[in-house]
């Protein structure tokens, strides 16, 4: 008898890191399960239902003091698609949602006899919010998450049947927390390796490369303040992504007004192109203090350039510092501008790291995700 899956997501599937994640599920379910999704956008040869905007998201949109408010913002969506998901709900084996976005639909379908899967794809909301708010009083700039936000993931951690996290770094954050290393699964994210073009290291210049979402929590600025105190001669810094922050954006202006090697390019990566990006850089600096994976990481050892990055991310969980990169603590501008000279005036340690980088991500296969993915769905619908 076949069995059913409800996947859903506030994402458009392969957008950003939510809509990458809905396709790894989708595609990891396939000839397991049956499965319906509700997502934002249609999905390719899958039952969907897109859940449509709300009625007021328009109003939100045109009133800049509203929208500056992300944090209401974030309710609001995840509020209104959980609320949509719930009504329409019907029995299967497994549900699945998003953390944020399912706290009714959870209880709705325990109360279908369904079993349910949370899907985290950060770190512990406590650990998260915590080094969110830390950084977002620096720059003066409202967390993503409220107190409103903040109550309704409790209420899902603790009534979901199992919590799936990306690395064991994620998983530690609850283990600390006194949940069970049988409650909450480490499902680490596979890579399309083939996508990923290897560098040649022959660009003319030592290049530098953040990616992602250019705010606080991401602690982009403790790179610049590394890179800034490097003067290494024919460097640059690129930062691949856009900030949703005015005062994150006049940081930027100013930085760059003082050193032109630093470069901002606000474009998806995906859309660019990996070799673009990946295979031109020299390395990749990821700082940030809280993240339960960061598929920027795999794609840049994909790519075949060392990363370096805190240990607050959760890819670190790939990282054998020295070897195919530097694992450093979270806020240390010297440790990453002494990793970083290290690299520019020892090419062929950079190299070799980069190598070893590539054949680290070779392991990240669609099965290995697979086999971990269903054992979760698996276990929720025996």
């Amino acid at each position: 008898m076949a069995r059913h899956l409800i996947l859903s997501a506030n994402a458009n599937p392969l957008e950003g890191g939510q809509g990458l994640n809905l396709y790894h599920m989708i595609e990891g379910s396939r000839g397991s399960f049956e499965v319906s999704v509700f997502c934002r956008r249609d999905c390719t040869d899958v039952n969907t239902h897109v859940v449509p905007d709300a009625r007021f998201s328009n109003l939100i949109n045109r009133t800049p003091i509203i929208r500056r408010l992300r944090d209401w913002q974030a309710l609001i969506s995840d509020s209104h698609f959980d609320r949509y998901v719930s009504a329409r709900l019907t029995t299967t084996d497994v549900f699945q949602g998003v953390t944020g976005q399912c706290a009714e639909s959870i209880r709705k379908a325990q109360k279908l006899g369904c079993g349910t899967l949370l899907d985290v794809v950060t770190t512990h909301i406590e650990d998260f919010g915590e080094e969110q708010r830390r950084e977002c009083i620096r720059f003066g700039v409202r967390p993503s998450i409220n107190r409103g936000l903040r109550r309704r993931i409790q209420r899902e951690y603790e009534n979901a049947d199992l919590i799936r996290v990306m690395s064991k770094r994620a998983q530690q954050t609850f283990l600390d927390r006194g949940f069970t290393d049988g409650r909450v699964r480490v499902v680490t994210p596979p890579l399309e390796f083939e996508e990923f073009p290897e560098a040649k290291f022959d660009e003319p210049k030592f290049r530098v490369s953040f990616v992602g979402l250019i705010e606080p929590w991401k602690g982009f600025h403790y790179l610049i303040e590394a890179f800034n105190s490097l003067n290494l001669p024919d460097s640059e810094l690129i930062l691949w992504g856009g900030s949703g922050s005015r005062p994150a954006n006049r940081y930027l202006q100013e930085q760059m007004a003082r050193n032109p090697a630093i470069v901002v390019r606000p474009v998806e990566v995906r859309s660019l192109g990996y070799g673009e990006v990946y295979a031109k850089s020299s390395v990749l600096v990821h700082p940030s203090l809280a993240d339960g994976f960061g598929y920027v990481v795999a794609e840049a050892m994909a790519s075949g350039i060392p990363v370096i990055v805190t240990d607050k991310t959760g890819a670190a969980d790939l990282i054998v510092d020295g070897q195919n990169g530097y694992i450093v603590p979270p806020r240390d501008s010297e440790a990453i501008r002494d990793r970083l000279e290290n690299l520019a005036n020892n090419p062929g340690l950079l190299r070799e790291m980069g190598r070893a980088a590539r054949e680290t991500a070779r392991s990240l296969t669609f099965e290995k995700f697979r086999q971990q993915y269903v054992s979760c769905l698996d276990a929720l619908s025996a």
